[in-house]
């Protein structure tokens, strides 16, 4: 019984902690200020964190070409080849 109680307790807490932490990174970043690609430093709406290095970039409305993207509606271009975004008209 005193086993359930543990851990009772500490789903609480984890409850409590993920709860602070998502509280904290509600704030989110407009055109053309920092993002990381992470909850914490993210991009308001539609806008998209057009990386730039490690954990570092910007917000953008869409993610230019040679950037790294996931999607292809991240890219202005609308194509995300090999996780870049890529020009439609240069490709073979």
């Amino acid at each position: 019984m005193q086993t359930m109680a543990k851990l009772a307790a500490l789903i609480v807490f984890t409850f409590l902690v993920t709860f602070i932490c998502y509280d904290t990174a509600s704030a989110c970043g407009s055109k053309d200020e920092y993002c990381d690609g992470s909850l914490f430093y993210r991009c308001c709406g539609d806008m998209k964190c057009q990386l730039s290095g490690f954990a570092s970039g910007v917000c953008k409305e869409c993610i230019e070409n040679e950037y790294p993207c996931a999607l292809n509606s991240h890219c202005c271009s609308g194509l995300c080849r090999r996780f870049k975004c890529v020009d439609a008209r240069k490709l073979d």
